[in-house]
């Protein structure tokens, strides 16, 4: 049995990064912005554009509230089948409005985002619930598929929208195709272990993270590690989602021209960044089940200010040699990336050590609305400072001072107290 056990677990894994390589497509929102441009009539870099994202995005935080506990009830294949349904026919009934800017926010934005919500939370939470000696890891691999998704999706999206005959109605139809099938097969893999499973050799009690309590939301909203986890969140994920979707701004900015940095190197670029999001997802989330979450997180907290105040020369400078722009963009793009997407691997295990895993759907859900926040923070700051000659400078200063805010919050949290102490 403890054989059979071992062998279905890695399966949910398996099922689980399925499920994130499709979600993780949302992030591959940027290869739509020129084409709906031409469609809507608006500026890609304008808010009537980008809001798209940004409605998907603060949709997507909220429904995993609702989607955790519904998980939590009803277990995490049925509501992750619903989610990825939802999310690929948000994209089916994109593809008949790419002209229609108010049924783009309804199909891309609150249709697509409901989606993303419902499928989200529930491989993570079934991940974590099979390998409590491994939280890190396997959230690290599952949520690198979001990452990674969103590399693969803008190759294949960017493919399909050039090809003569398609363009970007097709590519919205056949993309949501793809995505009911890879997230609806993938539901099928997820299942709960037996109540009081655990593996052999586990002992609650030896792990560094925290408390093997379960407690409620009702029990977990009364503590102070809830609401430090909640604003960790937002701060450092508002630097991530400034940068992820500022790429082509930024080279812009740095190259108002367009004779240095082309089209093809920014979208190179880019790509790079989804690939380094995908593995900070991994690295951080190994490196912390040896750590310990806050330790890892105070250490990419203050990885993230560096870079951030980096940036902030970086762009202030503003260097004129093509090979220095592309370069120097590269790497701190990627290093954003990189420590962005260690928040994923991270909240997770966090929320699980703190609080437990048997209300791991909401208790997450409710931790994640810091990232639906960051979202609309990340295209607010930007739109708010870089309208200047050295506004990005600004930016990546807000950031960065926002980061070393988050490496304060973790150097204070500390597990909630056992229950009736």
């Amino acid at each position: 049995m403890t054989e059979i056990m071992i062998r279905s677990r890695w399966i949910v894994v398996a099922g689980a990064l399925l499920i994130q390589l499709g979600l993780g497509s949302v992030y591959a929102f940027s290869i739509f912005t020129g084409p709906l441009s031409t469609t809507l009539g608006y500026p890609s870099t304008s808010f009537n554009i980008l809001g798209i994202f940004a409605v998907a995005l603060a949709v997507f935080a909220v429904t995993t509230i609702f989607a955790g506990r519904l998980q939590d009830k009803k277990g995490p294949r049925i509501v992750a089948t619903i989610g990825g349904i939802t999310y690929g026919s948000g994209y089916i009934l994109a593809s008949f409005f790419t002209t229609d800017i108010v049924m783009m926010y309804i199909s891309y934005g609150v249709i697509g985002g409901i989606g993303l919500g419902l499928g989200y939370v529930c491989p993570l939470a079934a991940a974590v619930k099979w390998f409590p000696e491994k939280k890190g890891l396997v959230s690290g691999i599952a949520v690198a598929g979001f990452g990674a998704g969103a590399f693969i999706f803008t190759q294949i999206g960017k493919w399909i929208i050039v090809q003569p005959g398609l363009g970007l109605s097709a590519s919205f139809l056949y993309l949501g195709l793809i995505f009911i099938i890879m997230v609806v097969v993938g539901a099928q893999t997820l299942k709960n272990p037996p109540a009081q499973w655990r593996p052999a050799g586990y002992n609650p009690e030896d792990k560094i993270n925290g408390s093997s309590e379960d407690f409620d939301w009702h029990e977990m909203i009364r503590h102070r590690s809830f609401y430090l986890l909640f604003f960790m969140f937002l701060l450092s994920a508002t630097a991530g989602l400034m940068m992820i979707g500022n790429v082509g701004n930024l080279s812009k900015y740095l190259d108002p021209s367009g004779t240095l940095l082309v089209s093809a190197q920014f979208q190179t670029i880019a790509g790079i960044l989804a690939l380094f999001n995908g593995a900070g997802r991994l690295g951080w989330g190994k490196i912390s089940d040896s750590l310990g979450r806050a330790n890892t997180m105070k250490l990419m907290f203050l990885i993230q200010a560096l870079v951030l105040f980096a940036a902030a020369g970086f762009v202030s400078a503003r260097p004129t040699d093509e090979l220095v722009q592309f370069v120097g963009l590269t790497c701190l793009a990627s290093a954003v990336g990189f420590t962005f997407g260690g928040n994923f691997a991270l909240f997770p295990t966090a929320t699980a050590d703190y609080f437990g895993t048997k209300n791991l759907g909401i208790n997450y859900g409710l931790v994640f609305t810091g990232y639906g926040a960051a979202a609309v923070l990340g295209g607010l700051i930007p739109g708010l400072l870089a309208g200047s000659n050295d506004g990005f400078t600004f930016v990546f200063i807000v950031v960065g001072i926002a980061s070393l805010a988050a490496f304060v919050m973790a150097m204070i949290i500390r597990p909630p107290a056992k229950k009736g102490q």
